[in-house]
């Protein structure tokens, strides 16, 4: 029984030492998107030290991306996590999101409504790149202001960003409208010359100003602008980015919700309102962006980089697996030995034979 169970331990040694890595069935769409997403960091980056703004801080942004913004502005809506923001720079969130699209079971040609803020401006590049690149038609409605750490410069808010990365062909499509976000969706507690400088930007961009008076309202708002939008199509998928009020309802709602792939409404949740809500009761599969830092685990991606990391790196784009070739070889080879020396005694003459030298070795 010991040399069965050395056996044993050897095969498994062998299956655990020779695993080969698994490329994903979607690399190619993957590394695309994760590519377009770091060129769109470096324009921002660009973009960023060429005017007159705020210089990277080298300390709060250790990558030099430009997207980790200030701690507090006027246009700051609230606190917010700096190791989350951190964690979302890497163009590799980008194939996350192709993962996710693939899951939630979008295909090109397909449509697909995003609900984003100015909290995390790299998830919102990541979801359009990836969209983009697979095919994906987007309908995008945005919260202009950011909380702390943020696209949270007044003069390179999320709004500011999307025209700068439509501008270099990184992006095609912009958000379609804005409120300015923040508590109850209207910027409750802000500085007024700060919800002047988000209104103001929403006019710039050109686009519908989502006029919030009450919570209610905005999400009804948000519903009609996305089904004027979509022209009769349905839509395949629901984006949210962050953790609006609006997009996904309160803390005691959010917590409730996995990051990634929703499929149904949490049962707790049906009382309390939010798009996200909406669509989810409607059937329509929900990509939730929230809990970064849990998100980033499932996907292999390393929590607040301490370099910008390359593009292709990580579980997302390949696994490293068991060769099951060579597991069968090794099943085989200890389902033998096995039967050699328990079935047919070989084992036990072998046992007997060394007793036996013992024995001589004993008398000599």
């Amino acid at each position: 029984m010991a040399l069965v169970a050395v056996i044993a331990v050897g095969a498994l040694l062998s299956a655990e030492r020779f695993q080969r890595n698994v490329v994903a069935p979607d690399f190619d769409e993957k590394l695309r998107a994760a590519k377009r997403m770091e060129r769109g960091i470096d324009v921002l980056r660009t973009w960023r030290a060429r005017n007159d703004l705020p210089p990277i801080d080298a300390e709060l942004d250790p990558t030099g991306s430009g997207l980790i913004g200030l701690a507090s502005s006027i246009t700051t809506t609230n606190s917010g996590s700096l190791a989350a923001k951190r964690t979302t720079v890497n163009p590799n969130w980008a194939a996350v999101m192709v993962d996710l699209l693939h899951r939630a079971g979008v295909e090109r040609g397909d449509l697909v409504a995003v609900g984003i803020s100015g909290s995390f401006p790299a998830l919102n590049l990541a979801a359009l790149v990836a969209a983009e690149d697979l095919g994906v038609d987007t309908v995008t409605i945005a919260s202009a202001g950011a909380s702390s750490f943020g696209a949270n410069i007044p003069g390179f808010g999320w709004l500011d960003m999307e025209r700068v990365l439509a501008d270099a062909g990184i992006i095609a499509s912009r958000s379609v409208a804005a409120s300015l976000g923040g508590t109850r969706d209207r910027a409750l507690g802000m500085d007024r010359a700060g919800r002047k400088l988000l209104r103001q930007s929403i006019e710039e961009s050109g686009i519908e100003f989502i006029d919030v008076k009450q919570e209610i309202a905005s999400i009804e708002d948000r519903m009609r602008i996305y089904q004027e939008r979509a022209g009769g199509r349905r839509y395949a998928a629901y984006i949210n980015a962050g953790g609006a009020l609006v997009s996904i309802g309160p803390k005691s709602v959010k917590r409730l919700y996995e990051p990634g792939v929703n499929l149904r409404p949490h049962p707790r949740g049906l009382g309390v309102d939010s798009v996200m809500m909406r669509f989810l009761t409607q059937g329509t599969p929900v990509i939730n962006l929230s809990k970064v830092i849990p998100l980033a685990e499932m996907f292999g991606l390393p929590s607040e980089p301490a370099e910008l990391p390359g593009t292709g790196e990580g579980p997302v784009f390949a696994k490293r697996s068991h060769d099951r070739l060579l597991v069968a070889g090794l099943l085989a080879a200890l389902a033998a030995s096995s039967f050699a020396l328990l079935r047919l005694e070989v084992g036990a003459r072998l046992f007997a034979a060394g007793g036996a030298q013992s024995k001589l070795e004993r008398m000599v």
